[in-house]
């Protein structure tokens, strides 16, 4: 059976669970608005909301990542993105400090907002994964370094809540049998693919492109149930990528940022604009 198969039929298995029963409580005083206008449906399942490009079902649309200030909710929130990623990767430009009140209170004014909360991990043990989620309150991880399928497995069993892959596939052309190879294994385990650039060190952000066409050559071979596109998207590139991938949601960072690791409103009104 395809792995695609497989990840849907646990996926529905999951959404007929009552939340109370799956979803992993938040951080004290954060009560999830993303839990509340869907009783029973978790944000483990892949079933939240329905992609306008392609009529899949997607964990969210648009996710603006390296949020780092109130300001930059609230402009997230303005555009009309769904979705913002928390960056606790030390050596990223983009870090948040997990245990500090400034990040808490960034989460609980995303969750006011309805935004969905993303934290992006790189290489960190699974106990400090767990820890920073229930002190945050996140409503996904995402692995964005080298952690192994194993790792992910027991990730997994621990936490009630999605998990965000990160397939770092080369700049170049690519083939769509390795685009399959790099994300099935990972579909298998019931993670959602989010497919970015190789950006050694640095694990993202790079600002780098990837090959749109294979993608969208992919999805139409493997027809994934779901994924994300991120490498390099901006305003001025991103309506093009969606409708050459054919991808179901996309990610950017440095695509709406001034100079970098700086976001600019007007570039993140600008980037939900071009992907409508």
């Amino acid at each position: 059976m395809s792995p695609w198969v497989l990840n849907r039929e646990r996926s529905r298995k999951q959404a007929a669970v009552p939340l109370d029963v799956n979803y992993r409580k938040n951080a004290p005083g954060l009560t999830s608005r993303f839990v509340q206008a869907r009783r029973f449906v978790q944000v483990f399942s892949i079933a939240t909301t329905p992609s306008p490009t392609s009529g899949l079902q997607v964990l969210f649309h648009i996710k603006i990542c390296g949020i780092r200030r109130r300001e930059e909710v609230a402009a997230v929130a303005a555009a009309g993105a769904d979705a913002i990623g928390l960056n606790f990767f030390p050596p990223s430009i983009r870090f948040v400090e997990p245990s500090a009140a400034s990040t808490i209170e960034l989460s609980r004014f995303a969750n006011d907002k309805r935004i969905m909360r993303v934290g992006v991990f790189v290489n960190r043990s699974l106990e400090e994964i767990v820890e920073i989620a229930d002190t945050v309150g996140l409503d996904a991880v995402q692995l964005h370094g080298d952690e192994t399928v194993d790792f992910t497995t027991g990730l997994i069993d621990r936490l009630s809540l999605r998990v965000i892959r990160a397939i770092k596939l080369p700049t170049g052309p690519l083939d769509p049998q390795h685009i399959e190879a790099a994300a099935a294994r990972w579909v298998e385990l019931g993670c959602h693919p989010l497919l970015d650039a190789q950006a050694g060190a640095e694990h993202g952000g790079s600002g780098k492109t990837l090959d749109w066409d294979a993608v969208g050559q992919w999805k139409r071979d493997f027809q994934p149930e779901s994924f994300t596109l991120a490498g390099g998207l901006n305003p001025g590139n991103v309506g093009e990528a969606m409708e050459r991938s054919g991808a179901s949601s996309v990610d950017t960072a440095s695509g709406v940022e001034q100079p970098r690791g700086e976001k600019q409103p007007e570039l993140i009104r600008a980037f939900v604009k071009a992907c409508r």
